[in-house]
C-alpha cells in the first residue's frame, strides 16, 4: 500500500509532467538487465557489469536508460538506450511491463520514486550503486523526508561511493541499515588490437627513438601540432611525431602542408619506410591505432582544442599505457577526461604553447610513464567491488532461474 507521501508525490508528477509515448522495441528473450546511469562513467561501469555477466552465464541483455543526456559508450548486440520514462505510475507500469526487467541496478542517485515504487511492486530486484552526495541531494525530500525513507526501503542494497555519499544515505535512510562503501566499479575498455609482429617492425625501426602521438586531429588544430613539434624538435632532435588525421579530408590537407613545410614524412598507407631522418608519420586510416597508442608513451588527443568537435574517448589510450593530453573542448567526455586528470594521468592545454610544454616537460623525464601508471590504475580501479557486485548479481538471477 502506498504511503501518504508517495500518493501525493504521484498526484504532483501527474499534474506537472508532459505525457510521454513508449516507441520500445520488442523485449528480447531471456534475461535482461536494466540499469540507470548519470554519465559516461557509470555506464561503461555497467556496460562492463552485463559484459562479466554474458562471460559467466551466457546472453543476457541490457536496457540501458538515462536522465537528460544519452552517454556516449561503446555499441553491442543486445545493447538498449533510452532516456527514462517520465516519473508517473502509470508510465512506470507501462515501462516495466514491457520490459520485464531480470533486475535494477541503479547508479548515483537522481532517484525517481513512482518508478522506485513501481519497480518494488513489480517484485524487481534493485541495487542502488556508487551513490554520490550530490545525486542523492533532491528537492522532494526537503518537503517529502517520509518519501525519502520509502524511496531507500524499495532497494534490496545501497552501496556509496564514499563517506559523503554513505553520511546521505544514512540521513535520508533514517535507519541502522548497512550502507557499505564501494568507490567506483569498473569500467569498461575495448582497446583496438595491434598485429605484433607489425608491432616488433616499427619499434625496430625507430631504434629507441622518443615518439609522441597526435590523434584525431582536424584541419584548424594542424598548425598548433606542427608548431608544437617543430619547437620540441629544436630540443629533441631524434624526436618523432605520429599525425593521425580526423578524418581523410583532414589527412589530404596535411600532406599539402607537411610538403610545403619540408618535413621529412613517412607516408604508412603507401608503405613509406621509418627512417632514421624521419619526422613525421602521417597515419590516415583509423584502423592502425591500437598499433601507434602502444608505441607512443605520451598522446594528445585532438578535436579538443577548437569548439565544435567536442573530443574522443581517452580511455582507450589510457588502457594502452599512453598518457593523455587533451585541449578543454570535451563536452561528450568531459567526465572520463576529468576522472584522468584528477589522478594525474591526463593534462589539458589551451594552445600550442601549452602543448609544446606538455611534450617537452613530459618526454623529457619520467612523467609520462608515471601519468601511463596512473591511467591504468583508474582504469582497473574497482575490481574489487565489481566483482562483489557479479556476485550479488548472480546469486539473484539463481533464485529467478529456480523453478
Amino acid at each position: 500500500m502506498s504511503s501518504l507521501s508517495l500518493i501525493a508525490y504521484k498526484a504532483l508528477a501527474r499534474s506537472t509532467t508532459i505525457p510521454q509515448t513508449d516507441p520500445y522495441p520488442e523485449r528480447p528473450d531471456g534475461p535482461l538487465i536494466w540499469g540507470v546511469v548519470h554519465d559516461e562513467h557509470s555506464a561503461r561501469a555497467l556496460i562492463h557489469l552485463v559484459e562479466r555477466l554474458h562471460h559467466l552465464r551466457g546472453p543476457c541483455s541490457l536496457l540501458m536508460t538515462y536522465a537528460d543526456k544519452a552517454p556516449r559508450v561503446p555499441d553491442r548486440k543486445g545493447q538498449f538506450c533510452f532516456q527514462l520514462p517520465v516519473d508517473t505510475g502509470e508510465t512506470a507500469q507501462r515501462f516495466l511491463e514491457h520490459w520485464k526487467p531480470s533486475i535494477c541496478l541503479w547508479f548515483g542517485g537522481d532517484l525517481r520514486p513512482a518508478l522506485i515504487a513501481e519497480t518494488n511492486v513489480a517484485k524487481v530486484h534493485m541495487m542502488l550503486l556508487s551513490a554520490e552526495e550530490h545525486l542523492l541531494d533532491q528537492s522532494v525530500w526537503r518537503w517529502l523526508p517520509s518519501l525519502a525513507r520509502e524511496t531507500l526501503r524499495s532497494f534490496a542494497s545501497l552501496a556509496a561511493r564514499d563517506q559523503a555519499a554513505q553520511k546521505s544515505l544514512r540521513k535520508m535512510n533514517g535507519t541502522q541499515r548497512d550502507i557499505e562503501i564501494h568507490g567506483t566499479l569498473q569500467i569498461a575498455v575495448v582497446p583496438p588490437a595491434a598485429n605484433e609482429s607489425v608491432f616488433t617492425e616499427v619499434s625496430n625501426n625507430l631504434n629507441g627513438r622518443p615518439v609522441w602521438l597526435a590523434s584525431n586531429i582536424q584541419e584548424d588544430e594542424l598548425k598548433d601540432v606542427l608548431k608544437a613539434h617543430r619547437e620540441v624538435v629544436k630540443i629533441n632532435h631524434r624526436l618523432a611525431l605520429v599525425l593521425v588525421a580526423a578524418s581523410f579530408p583532414v589527412s589530404v590537407e596535411a600532406r599539402r602542408i607537411l610538403k610545403s613545410q619540408g618535413w621529412r614524412v613517412c607516408h604508412w598507407e603507401d608503405g613509406d619506410p621509418i627512417e632514421e631522418n624521419t619526422q613525421i608519420i602521417l597515419v590516415e586510416e583509423p584502423e592502425d591505432m591500437g598499433l601507434w597508442y602502444r608505441i607512443a608513451p605520451l598522446s594528445f588527443l585532438g578535436s579538443s582544442l577548437r569548439p565544435h568537435y567536442n573530443g574522443c574517448d581517452p580511455y582507450v589510450p589510457a588502457s594502452l599505457g599512453s598518457a593523455v593530453i587533451y585541449g578543454p573542448n570535451v563536452r561528450h567526455h568531459t567526465s572520463s577526461y576529468s576522472r584522468l586528470a584528477a589522478v594525474g594521468a591526463a593534462r589539458i592545454v589551451k594552445d600550442a604553447e601549452g602543448l609544446t610544454m606538455a611534450v617537452e616537460t613530459l618526454l623529457a623525464s619520467d612523467q609520462s610513464a608515471l601519468m601511463a601508471h596512473a591511467a591504468w590504475v583508474a582504469i582497473s580501479e574497482g575490481a574489487e567491488a565489481t566483482d562483489a557486485v557479479i556476485e550479488s548479481i548472480q546469486a539473484q538471477l539463481d533464485t529467478l532461474e529456480t523453478p
